[in-house]
């Protein structure tokens, strides 16, 4: 049932313009805002953290701006999904750097891509199937026909989808061994021992290890990638991972951190701040149960 209906929204979805997603998404939002307090405690807690100098009055304009940004990311969904492949590219209103994920591929070593939850990362998967040798890792829904949906949406443009258990691990690294694109969402905070402490916007953030060991391994160039939504359309960026990303396992992860704050930066809205991203410390406090 569950498929089914999600399979519906997205048909329905399908059938609004980019604007008419976004104006959905308005008022869903408004509705969230009111109603959902665990989502509207959890943004405003973040973006406390991570923007103390703004005036209390600013962070909650911002944490409203951001549940709109987040929700349109969903409603997009059958728009973009269902524009594929026809009338995918009017949505891409410029790509800028590409050259920068140019020159990563002619290296000859594949290129490990860093996708942070910005923007509509959808949006970022389908332009990046442009390339033959471009995967990506994810982790499964618990409803495998929800799954079974979510295959055919991302891989129409030819994507390889792969598990984010061990197995899918030592499927990176031969997709790398094999000069392709491998993309990986950075930002999700890891299961315990899979991660060390590391500053991100001036918070201590348990931080995945992943994408640094296998930089470390494979020796492949590491580049930053997000999907910027704007009225019309989105902009594709690319960043150059800083040297930092190779140096030892602490500097890399902070060096990484780093990376995802500046590409935040372009449009702090378009982050996805209803995450607990800080909930696991090392003195075992969580900022989440905490009362503002």
């Amino acid at each position: 049932m569950r498929a089914f209906i999600f399979h519906l929204i997205i048909k329905l979805n399908g059938l609004l313009s980019l604007s008419g997603s976004h104006k959905l998404a308005h008022f869903l939002a408004n509705i969230f805002w009111r109603f959902s307090a665990k989502q509207r405690h959890i943004t405003l807690t973040n973006i406390g953290l991570c923007y103390p100098n703004k005036s209390l009055d600013e962070q909650r304009q911002l944490a409203k701006d951001s549940l709109i940004e987040t929700l349109k990311a969903v409603c997009e969904l059958g728009v973009v999904w269902r524009r594929y492949p026809n009338q995918f590219p009017e949505l891409i209103k410029a790509v800028k750097d590409q050259q920068i994920l140019d020159d990563a591929l002619a290296q000859g070593r594949g290129v490990l891509l860093a996708a942070p939850h910005f923007g509509n990362w959808e949006v970022l998967n389908l332009w990046l199937s442009r390339y033959d040798d471009f995967a990506f890792l994810y982790k499964p829904p618990s409803d495998k026909k929800i799954e079974e949906l979510l295959l055919t949406y991302r891989g129409q443009g030819g994507a390889k989808q792969i598990t984010a258990d061990a197995k899918g691990v030592r499927t990176m690294l031969k997709h790398l061994s094999h000069k392709g694109i491998m993309a990986i969402l950075p930002d999700q905070q890891p299961k315990s021992g899979q991660g060390v402490y590391a500053d991100f916007m001036g918070q201590s953030a348990y931080t995945m290890t992943l994408l640094s060991k296998i930089a470390h391994k494979t020796d492949a160039p590491v580049v930053l990638a997000v999907a910027e939504r704007q009225a019309d359309g989105f902009i594709i960026h690319f960043k150059k991972a800083d040297e930092g990303i190779y140096g030892d396992m602490q500097q890399s992860v902070m060096a990484l951190n780093q990376d995802i704050a500046k590409l935040v930066s372009l449009n702090p809205a378009q982050y996805q701040w209803t995450y607990k991203r800080f909930s696991i410390q090392k003195n075992g406090t969580n900022p989440y149960l905490q009362t503002k």
